[in-house]
């Protein structure tokens, strides 16, 4: 057997649970209630519901540009266990054995990303009311993500450059976080001339756990030298810093080493002629606006060389865990074990992102859902999210929805989804073909929710064709 490298194993086989895309089979249809507000806190203006409760929802998503596993599902991938091989692994594809799984390296010559992303939503609920709407939630999420890195570090892209040939890594960043969240939503509700508008908010104060980053601050200029040694032409800004507390450990070990607050803010317009099945509705926000201190078994590292320096990695062979790699690391840039270190605090910003929504009712029941997330890197240390582009046609009723999300994201990747809902019960995907066999398999992703909300709705009659919300809710 061939050991494929310990992160893609943890990557592409899902060994935790990752946050699929933006959920959209779970955010965007008016029955999504109290889970909505993750896309915009405004989102529940259309709600019929005069009560919302999510008991649970998790998910998972992973995506990357590095590399694939070729010709292969999800199921594949679980069942091949001992049959993983990288495509480096033999000089011809003929000689890899029968019923292998195999992991390419993506073609040179396109800068890189690499993205998986957490949550779990554990009790959250929202209670409605005619001007007002309020809800409580509880999240734990994680995040690692690196976007726009620099395409010579993919492998073919590094192994097409010959000794002695110089290359150039503009400055780029990677960074991780696992944080709980403890929010409040609130909903300030208007009728306008042309329908009505909602202003909303999600305040929420944030507990880090674990967190690490990587960041390269300058254009580096680099001659790759024979052995793969490395000449640095104008030196090196280089910083990192991470969490001891599972460095040290054998095993992750969850604790609080950080606090911060975070907040969302959104603004969302439905037309008047919207609930009854024929207009439109607009929304708004920016997510994740804030940061977490971590203080507490927290390290921050740099590297500052102002003038040119040789490094040999073939001097870190002997490392036999990551302590001892940061030892000699230092040892063989400064002749010492700790220069590397700068402090013991740091920073990790939240993975803001502007979103747009616009929801059309084409006609009763039936629906298409645009979003747009666009990342916005805020803060000198920051876990990114991916950008996404999504058109997702509908239908949905009380009891039943179901979806068909076509999405790109970070405008490279066209994937197609699919999500039900049925009753309490939510079950999606936005990227249905790794469940069945891709080409390249760089991803995958699902979700699936279980609330419970009333029986009888706030709109007019109960139900069936919605009318104007009604002006008193009875409980």
């Amino acid at each position: 057997m061939k050991y494929i490298p310990l992160l893609i194993i943890l990557l592409c086989c899902g060994s935790f649970t990752s946050y699929g895309q933006e959920q959209l089979g779970l955010r965007t249809e008016n029955y999504a209630g109290v889970n909505s507000i993750f896309l915009n806190p405004a989102n529940n203006l259309t709600s019929p519901f005069q009560w919302d409760v999510n008991l649970v929802s998790v998910g998972q998503f992973i995506d990357n540009s590095f590399g694939g596993f070729r010709n292969t599902s999800i199921g594949d991938l679980v069942n091949a266990r001992e049959d993983v091989f990288l495509a480096t692994d033999f000089p011809s594809d003929q000689q890899f054995p029968a019923g292998a799984v195999v992991f390419d390296f993506s073609n040179a010559g396109k800068n890189k990303f690499a993205a998986v992303s957490t949550i779990v939503t554990g009790p959250a609920f929202m209670l409605n009311f005619e001007k007002h709407s309020f809800g409580l939630f509880t999240n734990f999420r994680a995040v690692v993500g690196g976007h726009k890195i620099p395409a010579v570090l993919g492998y073919y892209d590094y192994r097409n450059v010959a000794p002695g040939q110089d290359y150039s890594l503009f400055p780029s960043s990677i960074a991780g976080m696992a944080w709980s969240e403890l929010g409040l939503n609130y909903l300030f509700k208007a009728e306008i001339a042309n329908g009505d508008i909602g202003i909303g908010f999600n305040l929420k104060y944030l507990q880090g756990y674990e967190s690490f980053f990587l960041k390269n601050n300058t254009d580096l200029r680099v001659t790759k030298m024979n052995f793969d040694s490395l000449t640095f032409e104008n030196g090196a800004d280089i910083a990192f810093g991470f969490t001891s507390s599972s460095v040290d450990e054998e095993a992750v070990n969850l604790q609080k080493n950080g606090a911060g607050i975070g907040f969302d803010i959104g603004l969302t317009y439905a037309s008047p002629d919207y609930i009854d099945g024929y207009g439109i509705k607009l929304g708004l926000s920016i997510l994740d606006i804030g940061k977490i201190k971590f203080d507490k078994n927290t390290e921050n590292h740099r590297i500052n060389i102002n003038q040119p320096f040789i490094f040999d990695p073939r001097n870190l062979e002997d490392v036999t865990d990551f302590r001892d790699g940061l030892t000699q690391l230092n040892e063989e840039l400064f002749s010492d074990t700790t220069t590397t270190f700068v402090g013991a605090t740091y920073d990790v910003s939240l993975p803001t992102a502007l979103s747009l929504q616009a929801d059309v009712a084409i006609q009763e029941n039936l629906y298409i859902n645009a979003t747009l997330m666009q990342r916005i890197p805020i803060g000198r240390n920051a876990v990114e999210r991916g950008n996404l582009f999504a058109l997702t046609p509908r239908y949905e009723s009380r009891w039943i929805s179901a979806f068909l999300p076509i999405s790109i994201y970070n405008w490279e990747n066209l994937q197609i989804g699919t999500a039900v809902r049925l009753a309490f019960l939510t079950l999606g995907t936005e990227n249905i073909g790794s469940f069945f066999g891709q080409k390249s398999l760089t991803g995958t992703d699902f979700y699936a929710a279980i609330k419970i909300n009333p029986f009888k709705l706030g709109w007019k009659n109960g139900g069936g064709k919605k009318g104007k919300a009604m002006k008193c809710y009875e409980f």
